[in-house]
């Protein structure tokens, strides 16, 4: 037996909960309807929906390994993919805008239909025609001829809005625009809408509804998918996508490549210049020398002299690569100052590499892919799109310091070079002025030539790298009609899903009934809640007027079940030839006096001298049945106004006689509970064979507890599905506890109808035979 306080009730008894889908099937049947009708209308009412798909090839990072190597300069537009950051980059923002822009999908044109509304793309019945910036807003149109037509942002309003013509100027919510071109296909019976759209918008629609998959987890082959009730939107949207992410690639790869040439180019013309100069100096040198005189040559020189002047011409070839180096770092300040500070040049291109500047561009410009990718769907004041911007700002802050050092510390080693190049050339005063003056001009039109021609030299090869560059991404497939494939709405899985939905939602509801119900309603409630043995059960059956239903026909159903009862009750009194029975139950209405009257009327056919006292003194009524009064009975014995004799009434039923309540005292608990009840059962013994005790119920009052030291047995009734569980977890505590022993259970009113397997078992699972009877019989109600 199970504690009263554990959740009896949410333990399924299969049985029963089939019952009740019986007893609900309505339920059931609603909620199918439902779901069907439902599943028509949402067939019927919503648009087709697409999903096309595209392939494309993206280079990983070990698919361009080694081409730096090839060419020379070619680690400039050399770049190492991973497949999951080229997955990020597709769906960021910044690419995603781009896409829209390139689509120009600024007006989205719409028919609105009786049942649906449809968009026409990529053609239009009609065309509007910006004539400012617009906003985004929606509006209707209603065409009333060729070149008429109604407008309004309500389709409320649209009938009472103003007239417009084809060419008009029309400002409303904010947009000025014009009606360009109205189609003979347009319908003057159909709604029509169209929406200006911002870029910013259709760039979130994309990320937001384009699906990326990994074609197998050894390939770097994307599957690129796009779901739209147009297909031919999603297939311009796929093959616009991966054009545009190509190109991006290709002008990311370039972007270092094509930072060095400009750089070049800056310097180159500088350079030009002085070369220039020089050259036109050195010539004019030359002619006026050899006017004059036989011009000395190099070998006429001491070795020593041309020693100190090979010195110098070397210190200037490194105080120029210094100086280049300065002037790179220079230019990498200036870009940092600029509002577009990402177009950084090379330095490897200029015969030096700075792995501190280098890691930290690195650094910098992921920071900033960041800030584009994940801080683009962020509002500008939210603290987490600060944090971005800060972190850029600061790690762009120490590139530009790091600059600052590194151009100061090359200024330095200029100075220097400078410096030898002072001491050696004072050496080289001591030749003579004209060969002095011809060796400095020859000398500086030499490095001007020499670093120009360096110059031209990397000029080319970043030329020559940025013509090499292969696409990071390959197109395999592109997007067309024969990679569309129909998603739905599909009836079959559309009417499966709603039938299944609108057949769990009764099951639930009827679940929820079944485990909320707190009363009786099948065996295991009692089994659960109580372990005290249960003698029979009576069946419920309407339009009778009268609760004395055996004595007319003993071979009836009902006499069977008290014969039953009867026969149990013997195993709780031990087999006594005397004996007294208490009835009693929880509440009124459970039917303890209609069980009182039937089991005395049993006893009384099987012969035995049977008296039935009615020992509720607070609600007498068990003489009404008998058609007798209740002038005097017990209350009258027990306050000493009357004698056995004259309170004990003969009934119609042979061998049964009547003690009635009487009349109602003010102190029932106490009259039974005085010497006189003991008295009156001491009389009873010796004159009858069986007293049937109708007792108040135990769940109101305690006077079926003062009565039970009297009586050898109790019969406890439960209602079905009247009694409450808890009433069977009280009356079991006094059974477990020894406040009464030797007390069975009938369960009364069980309401029949046919069941599953055709035994007639009741709606809750009573019904043919139960605990120890055979559970039929009839019962009416009691009188109010």
């Amino acid at each position: 037996m199970q504690d009263a306080s554990e959740s009896v009730g949410f333990k399924i008894n299969y049985k029963v909960y089939l019952n009740y889908l019986l007893r609900y099937w309505y339920l059931i049947l609603i909620g199918i309807a439902g779901s069907a009708t439902y599943a028509y209308f949402q067939i019927r009412y919503t648009p087709p929906t697409y999903s096309t798909n595209a392939r494309m090839l993206v280079k990983d990072e070990y698919s361009s390994w080694g081409q730096e190597y090839f060419l020379p300069g070619m680690e400039l537009v050399s770049s190492r993919n991973r497949l999951v950051n080229e997955i990020g980059i597709i769906r960021s923002f910044p690419l995603m805008s781009r896409v829209a822009k390139a689509l120009e999908w600024k007006i989205s044109y719409h028919k609105i239909g009786n049942i649906k509304t449809t968009e026409m793309y990529p053609e239009s019945d009609f065309l509007i025609e910006p004539l400012s910036n617009t906003l985004p807003q929606r509006y209707f149109v209603k065409f009333e001829s060729p070149q008429a037509f109604r407008l309004s942002a309500n389709l409320d309003s649209l009938e009472e809005s103003p007239l417009y013509q084809a060419g008009q100027s029309i400002s409303a919510s904010g947009n000025v625009f014009q009606l360009s071109f109205i189609s003979d296909a347009v319908s003057q019976s159909n709604f029509y809408s169209f929406q200006f759209n911002s870029t910013d918008k259709w760039a979130r629609a994309f990320q937001n509804t384009l699906g990326i998959n990994v074609e197998n987890e050894e390939s770097s082959i994307l599957i690129l998918s796009h779901q739209e009730q147009n297909p031919k939107k999603s297939i311009d949207f796929l093959n616009q996508l991966m054009e545009t992410y190509i190109s991006w690639g290709v002008e990311q790869n370039n972007l270092t490549a094509s930072n060095t040439i400009a750089f070049v180019d800056q310097q180159l013309s500088v350079i030009a210049d002085s070369l220039v100069k020089t050259e036109y100096r050195l010539e004019k040198f030359q002619k006026k020398n050899f006017e004059a005189r036989i011009f000395v040559g190099d070998q006429e020189l001491e070795g020593g002299q041309r020693s100190n002047i090979s010195e110098v011409i070397q210190l200037e070839e490194q105080l120029t690569k210094r100086a280049i180096q300065k002037e790179y770092y220079a230019a990498l300040m200036k870009t940092l100052q600029e509002e577009d500070f990402t177009a950084f040049p090379s330095a490897a291109v200029f015969g030096f590499v700075d792995p501190n500047i280098d890691g930290m561009i690195a650094n910098l410009m992921k920071a900033i892919d960041v800030l584009n990718e994940e801080g683009a769907d962020l509002k500008q004041e939210t603290i987490f799109f600060e944090k971005l911007e800060e972190q850029v700002e600061a790690r762009k802050n120490d590139l530009f310091e790091a600059a600052k050092a590194n151009r100061q510390q090359v200024g330095k080693l200029i100075d220097s070079l400078k410096s030898q190049i002072g001491k050696e050339e004072q050496k080289v005063m001591q030749i003579p002025e004209e060969q002095r003056e011809y060796f400095n001009l020859k000398r500086e039109f030499r490095l001007l030539s020499d670093l120009y021609t360096f110059l031209l030299n990397k000029r080319s090869e970043a030329s020559i790298a940025k013509a090499s560059n292969n696409p990071k991404a390959q197109v395999l497939d592109f997007a067309d009609d024969y990679r569309v494939s129909y998603i739905g709405p599909k009836p079959t899985s559309v009417y499966l899903s709603s039938v299944l939905v609108g057949l769990a939602v009764p099951l639930l509801i009827i679940l929820l009934l079944y485990l909320l119900n707190n009363k009786v309603v099948n065996p295991s409630d009692i089994e659960n809640a109580t372990s005290i043995p249960v003698l029979g059960s009576i069946a419920y059956r309407k339009g009778l007027d009268n609760n004395l239903v055996v004595s007319g026909n003993l071979k009836s159903v009902v006499a069977e079940s008290y014969r039953s009862i009867r026969t149990n009750l013997n195993f709780l009194t031990e087999g006594k030839d005397k004996v007294k029975v208490l009835v009693t139950s929880s509440i009124s209405g459970e039917g303890k006096t209609f069980t009182s009257i039937n089991l005395a009327a049993i006893y009384a056919a099987s012969g035995k001298k049977t008296v039935l006292v009615g020992a509720d003194l607070r609600k007498p009524k068990i003489f009404e049945d008998f058609d007798l009064n209740n002038q005097v009975g017990l209350s009258t014995y027990l306050i000493g106004k009357g004698a056995l004799k004259e309170v004990t009434q003969k009934t119609k039923v042979k061998h049964l006689d009547l003690i009635s309540s009487g009349p109602v005292p003010p102190n029932p608990a106490e009259l039974i509970e005085s010497t006189k009840m003991e008295n009156l059962f001491q009389e009873l013994e010796e004159i009858y064979d069986v007293i049937i005790i109708d007792s108040p119920p135990l769940g109101l009052v305690t006077d079926a507890l003062l009565l039970k030291k009297h009586a050898d047995a109790g019969i406890y009734i439960v209602r079905h599905n009247y009694t409450k569980k808890n009433h069977l977890a009280n009356i079991n505590k006094l059974y477990e506890d020894g406040v009464i022993s030797k007390i069975g259970l009938v369960v009364n009113a069980v309401i029949q109808k046919k069941g599953i397997s055709g035994y007639g078992y009741g709606a809750y699972g009573y019904g043919y035979g139960y605990g120890y009877g055979y559970g039929y019989g009839y019962y009416t109600e009691d009188k109010a």
